[in-house]
């Protein structure tokens, strides 16, 4: 292969496990600790850090964020959460990417699966309070995810971020600038910190006098489908629960509609997210296959300070190859009444 054609199929050049692990001879230009600004002592142990790089690189779509000599900056973006970020498997493979080069500063915002609601609102959104509280007001790019989500929009309409400073990530380029300001995640892999639900929160500031009681549907969904679920929103239709697909609205009516909820009971999935806009003391029943009990909705509860409890159902179709695709299951009713029954 020509020198040329092995330059265009990128590999990192070494790892380091965060933002803290770099020096000078990356190409930091500035580190800043917005730790006790952002959150004083509700920290958690969890360094919150905004780093400025000379010639830093994204890699693709927001998968790697690298230095200019393709060092990979891990607990950041796709290697978020690895215990030993230089054996994940983004670090093995080449794939042809075009390098380019842009003048100017960019922020990065997105984190690398923002184009998940959750992920979106929850872990990347609250990069932008990291950015402003290190004092970075003037830029040239925001860079995001390479497919818009109107989700996105919107929140980054309230945020006053131009549209013409959008800069969507192409999978196929080594995208490079001039300084690139990286922020830490705002908190450890699904450990939700307070502050985050609190600043997202103020974003929204809708209220309504929307039902108290809410059943998320998932019937549009091509993951972890429930396959009992039109039974089961019946049985909560006669208990006074209003059924929502939340992908069909604004993150403000959905602010606005979870502002007044005092019971939620749903299938786990991204539209939880919207627990954060929800009062206090409210009650989340989430709904689990058995394949796939994440608790990230656990911990969003306990930061919100809701009530949380959960029931497993029962498989229909188990997951394959660590892909939930074709995830289908059944809950239950008669547990999901006799739980409700109890937290009258």
């Amino acid at each position: 292969m020509s020198e040329f054609l092995r330059h265009l199929f990128w590999q990192p050049r070494g790892c380091v496990s965060s933002l803290s692990d770099l020096r000078a001879a990356h190409g930091v230009l500035a580190g800043r600790d917005v730790t006790a600004k952002v959150c004083g002592a509700s920290a958690n142990g969890h360094t919150l850090t905004v780093t400025e790089l000379a010639d830093g690189k994204v890699i693709g779509d927001l998968r790697l964020v690298a230095t200019s000599a393709d060092v990979v900056i891990g607990n950041v973006q796709a290697l978020f959460g690895c215990e030993e970020p230089q054996n994940h498997y983004l670090l093995g493979r080449r794939r042809f990417r075009i390098p380019q080069r842009r003048r100017g500063t960019a922020l990065l915002l997105g984190a690398a699966n923002s184009e998940n609601y959750y992920a979106w609102l929850l872990e990347s959104l609250p990069r932008w309070k990291l950015l402003r509280d290190a004092g970075y007001l003037a830029y040239d790019y925001v860079l995001l995810h390479s497919k818009a989500f109107c989700f996105q929009d919107e929140t980054l309409d309230r945020l006053n971020v131009p549209r013409e400073k959008r800069l969507r990530c192409n999978k196929n380029f080594v995208h490079q600038f001039d300084r690139l300001v990286v922020p830490a995640m705002p908190f450890p892999l699904r450990q939700i910190t307070p502050w985050v639900c609190e600043w997202v929160c103020s974003l929204f500031p809708e209220r309504s006098g929307g039902p108290e009681r809410i059943y998320l549907s998932r019937r549009r969904a091509k993951r972890r489908r429930l396959v009992n679920e039109a039974e089961l929103e019946a049985r909560l239709g006669r208990m006074g629960f209003v059924c929502l697909q939340p992908e069909l609205r604004s993150v403000a009516e959905q602010a606005a509609l979870f502002s007044a909820a005092k019971w939620v009971v749903a299938p786990h999935g991204a539209g939880l997210a919207n627990l954060v806009f929800a009062p206090p003391g409210a009650l989340l029943v989430e709904l689990f296959h058995p394949d796939n009990q994440n608790q990230t909705y656990r911990n969003l509860a306990r930061a919100c300070g809701l009530r949380y409890a959960s029931l497993v159902g029962r498989r229909t179709r188990d997951l394959a190859h660590h892909d939930d695709g074709d995830a289908e299951f059944t809950i239950e009713i008669a547990e999901i009444l006799q739980l409700l029954s109890g937290s009258e």
